[in-house]
């Protein structure tokens, strides 16, 4: 068991720690900016209108990325469901406009394969985890990428050896439900009030808020304009914000 104290706050005994991937361990702010102009670019081909209103649903404004935004905080599925939905508006069938989508998201995907070695991890985070693991707290995390991407992201920084389980948004349910939480805790063998989610979106602090955890920490580190984040115990700008001390008691 650990203590984690950040601003004041004293959480403790914390038995596991739940991060997110994206924006909290990885840095993904710049890859996930491009990969959503080229998905809209290549959307927009035969619908040169709906370019700028598609970069505006994922959250592109100007030269960055909203970190509140569907393409920040949203899964793949939800993202083309919402690109599948602006090529219905140009009267195409929805099946129709589904594969349209589909298809551009197919490119898109292709010109940008190598995720992991383009999202290094964050300054920090790879000490913060260093730290818990060496007191022996139980580290998972749950993210709305693809479980494939969680797994090249730890096998490229060779970080695998620190988690004892991780969770895409390949297997639902995905954030906030709770359930994804608690089905977590369960397989680490832990109580959801003796574990703490660290993220950087909404979605975490809800699905921790929910199922019960002992904290919601929410994090901005991953982004130059940080994100409003509305359901957290804390909201930190550095992993070095976060002390650790060993809980005997």
């Amino acid at each position: 068991m650990v203590q984690l104290w950040c601003q004041g706050h004293c959480f403790r005994p914390i038995a596991a720690v739940i991060f997110d991937k994206d924006g909290t361990l990885a840095d993904v702010a710049h890859y996930l900016r491009v990969v959503a102009i080229a998905r809209a670019v290549k959307i927009a081909e035969p619908f040169p209108n709906l370019k700028e209103s598609l970069l505006q649903a994922f959250g592109v404004i100007g030269d960055h990325l909203d970190p509140t935004g569907l393409q920040a905080v949203g899964t793949r599925q939800e993202n083309l469901i919402a690109a599948a939905a602006f090529v219905a508006t140009q009267g195409i069938p929805w099946i129709a406009a589904l594969e349209r989508a589909n298809a551009a998201f197919g490119e898109a995907d292709r010109e940008f394969s190598a995720k992991a070695p383009l999202t290094p991890p964050l300054p920090g985070v790879i000490e913060l985890v260093q730290r818990l693991h060496r007191l022996g707290c139980a580290l998972a995390i749950i993210s709305s990428d693809r479980t494939s991407e969680i797994e090249a992201f730890l096998d490229t920084y060779h970080l695998k050896p620190f988690f004892q389980l991780w969770q895409g948004a390949d297997e639902l349910p995905t954030k906030p439900d709770p359930q994804v939480f608690l089905r977590a805790c369960d397989r680490l063998g832990v109580r959801p009030e003796q574990t703490v989610v660290i993220g950087d979106a909404d979605s975490d602090g809800l699905m921790a808020q929910r199922g019960g955890a002992a904290a919601s920490i929410g994090v901005t580190w991953g982004w130059h304009r940080p994100p409003a984040l509305n359901y957290c115990d804390c909201i930190l700008a550095s992993p070095l914000e976060i002390q650790i001390r060993s809980d005997e008691n």
